[in-house]
């Protein structure tokens, strides 16, 4: 018996999948399921973060950051209609998902911010620059319109649009910092 441990080699399949060239995936990220996913250009999995396609395809849009321990997709399907509907996640354009949050929702919109730990439920379409605090919960099935900031129990707010171009210019600049710490083997995820 050899002196030197070796490690399991995984045997989960690998799901298809459309990657960008200039998306970012880490070694530890975990893509698993029988469904597409789609990662879009500029997109970042970091370190340990889930994208579960095993009910429904996943869509990570364009420039969207999901962050260590977060997770997206369905984690289990209700009823065996709803697998084969074919409707899963999609997230649009500069999403970011916080380490520990859990992403079950059917749409989020462009430029929303998920904070850490929080649970956005099955279902659930998010607008266009919401924001979900720490630990917040959003139901299955709820509807938060563009501008919407979500905290505490149930507590929603309204946020005054205008600062859209300057959050975008700063989520550019975590992009390509991201790049430069993140080393990417997108070869790991081709078939």
């Amino acid at each position: 018996m050899s002196s030197t441990s070796r490690r399991p080699v995984s045997t989960v399949p690998k799901p298809p999948s459309s990657l960008s060239p200039t998306c970012i995936i880490a070694e530890t990220a975990s893509l698993t399921g029988t469904h597409l996913v789609t990662v879009s250009a500029n997109a970042v999995l970091q370190p340990r973060a889930k994208i579960i396609a095993t009910y429904a395809p996943v869509v990570i849009g364009d420039g969207c950051i999901v962050c260590e321990r977060a997770s997206v997709g369905l984690l289990k399907a209700e009823s065996e209609e709803e697998e084969e509907s074919g409707i899963g996640v999609i997230l649009e354009k500069n999403v970011i998902v916080e380490a520990g949050a859990v992403v079950e929702a059917k749409f989020v919109g462009e430029g929303t911010t998920i904070e850490l730990g929080a649970r956005i439920g099955k279902g659930a379409i998010l607008g266009k620059h919401c924001k979900v605090t720490p630990l917040s919960v959003i139901a299955p099935g709820e509807n938060l319109p563009d501008f919407t900031v979500a905290y505490g129990l149930s507590e929603r707010r309204m946020e005054k649009p205008g600062l859209e171009i300057l959050r975008e210019k700063a989520h550019e600049k975590h992009i390509e910092v991201l790049r430069r710490l993140v080393p990417t083997n997108l070869a790991k995820w081709q078939p």
